[in-house]
């Protein structure tokens, strides 16, 4: 394997994520908060310096970049980044250990949203660094998703693929840099609309920004523990969910519909409806009509995205329901969580179509998306990807009741883990959340999210990239 093919763009992203945290860092020197100025400036520089580096290192070099080292940035972009951004954490929460801020680090990145100290222990600059980190994991989401994980779509059912995000077969970062603009101005844009209604909403301009960005990155993260009705007006909760599923959605199929050059139903949205429909009527009948009708849709709403805020927290009342619906997730190309929707889609009609040929033999039966008739290599990869994901559930959940945990915490830390659904695990286990967990137990939740952000299939082809071309 080629190393420069890898090592290049991941020089010039951490060089790029290094100039957004000094912007910040300038920021919070302007408003006189030196510990924070400090600790952002010493993770801009090592974070800089690390991708100046390495991205001068291989400037002039040309380089052709196959599948092989697509997977090679989309791992250490995923596994290597969180590592730098431990320092804000390290730095600002005295007694904070290097296990639990690289917890931390990473859940924000992979924008989990899990917590090991609750808002009101720590001050607005980590509340505010959780958020930021979420954003700018989300941003990576879109990015590693429709800009370099697409070149695995090539001979399968191009989930991720539109006429806004394309890749070389030749080289599969040509056009990276192309997709990075497209994705910054359309993600930054709705950022901006989202901050601007939760202020008008009456939201505090501190907490309206970064509920903005924990909502548009489905990360789940508030500036107070509880439930949103105890923290927001019933406007900004609506806000909220819709912000929310709108982040969960295709970010290209938003780019068609704006721009008009899609302008009928797309499949996935109305799947995801037809989802949170669902769910809202199981939490409906589970709260035993306590909570009304605006909570449970928003909570089905929160929970189908991955996101994890909470209203009335319904998804206490249906565990399980709630866990199966975070583990499905939103959209291909979105910033939310789990296996994704049109695969469940795809599922279903195969399904449908076997029965269809054991009533018709003799018939032609197929199963298309997206008018593209599927294929034996794009269904055999994609049942890799489901079972792989079902695989590594189970896989956790055992290694966490071997580390300690009990089965239930155990089930629910693993599945919401892997759903990078963090906030969804201390609704179902109030009483054994996430800063209760052993150390170990801590890093297997890790691995689970970065192969659950890495959508399972794409993090199993990174590691075997490492021993062999495919």
């Amino acid at each position: 394997m080629n190393s420069l093919g890898f090592l290049r763009p991941l020089g010039q992203t951490w060089t790029a994520l290094a100039i957004v945290i000094f912007a910040i860092a300038l920021v919070s020197l302007l408003a006189q908060s030196w510990f924070a100025a400090r600790a952002f400036l010493v993770t801009a520089g090592t974070m800089g310096f690390a991708g100046g580096l390495i991205w001068s290192a291989t400037t002039g070099t040309t380089v052709v970049a196959r599948a092989t080292e697509a997977s090679a940035y989309v791992m250490a972009l995923w596994v290597l980044t969180p590592l730098f951004l431990i320092i804000p954490f390290l730095m600002l929460l005295p007694g904070m250990s290097y296990p639990e801020a690289l917890f931390e680090s990473y859940s924000a990145f992979t924008t989990t949203g899990a917590i090991l100290r609750a808002p009101e222990n720590v001050t607005d600059t980590i509340i505010f660094w959780r958020c930021l980190l979420s954003f700018l994991g989300g941003y990576m989401t879109l990015l590693t998703a429709a800009g370099v994980l697409a070149a695995f779509d090539n001979s399968g059912l191009e989930l991720r693929k539109s006429i806004l995000l394309t890749v070389s077969k030749e080289n599969i970062f040509s056009n990276l840099h192309v997709a990075a603009r497209r994705i910054a101005f359309i993600y930054c844009g709705l950022t901006a609309v989202g901050f601007l209604l939760l202020l008008a909403s009456q939201v505090p301009a501190f907490e309206a920004l970064c509920l903005a960005f924990s909502a548009i990155s489905t990360g789940g993260y508030t500036v107070t523990s509880g439930a949103l009705d105890g923290q927001v007006n019933g406007l900004a909760i609506a806000i909220l969910a819709a912000i929310t599923f709108i982040g969960a959605s295709n970010i290209a199929y938003l780019r068609n519909l704006v721009s008009r050059h899609e302008t009928g139903l797309n499949m996935e949205p109305l799947a995801m409806i037809a989802a949170i429909a669902a769910l809202a009527f199981l939490f409906f009948l589970g709260t035993a009509h306590v909570a009304g009708p605006h909570h449970v849709i928003a909570d089905a709403i929160f929970v189908v995205t991955t996101t994890g805020f909470t209203v009335s927290n319904s998804a206490g009342h249906v565990p399980l329901a709630a866990v199966l619906a975070a583990m499905i997730g939103g959209a291909v190309a979105s910033t939310a969580g789990g296996l994704k929707i049109s695969r469940l889609v795809i599922l279903s009609r195969t399904a449908l179509a076997e029965l269809a040929r054991m009533a018709h033999p003799s018939g032609i039966v197929s199963v298309k998306f997206r008018g593209r008739t599927t294929s034996n290599p794009a269904m055999l990869a994609l049942w890799a990807t489901v079972l792989g994901y079902i695989g590594l559930v189970a896989i956790g959940v055992v290694l966490l009741a071997f580390s300690g945990e009990p089965f239930e915490a155990a089930w629910s830390a693993a599945a919401t883990a892997i759903a990078n659904a963090g906030p969804l695990h201390d609704q179902l286990s109030p009483d054994h959340a996430w800063a209760d967990m052993k150390p170990v137990s801590l890093g297997i939740t890790v691995l689970l999210m970065v192969l659950g952000r890495l959508e399972v299939l794409a993090g199993l082809a990174a590691i075997a990239s490492l021993f062999r071309r495919f």
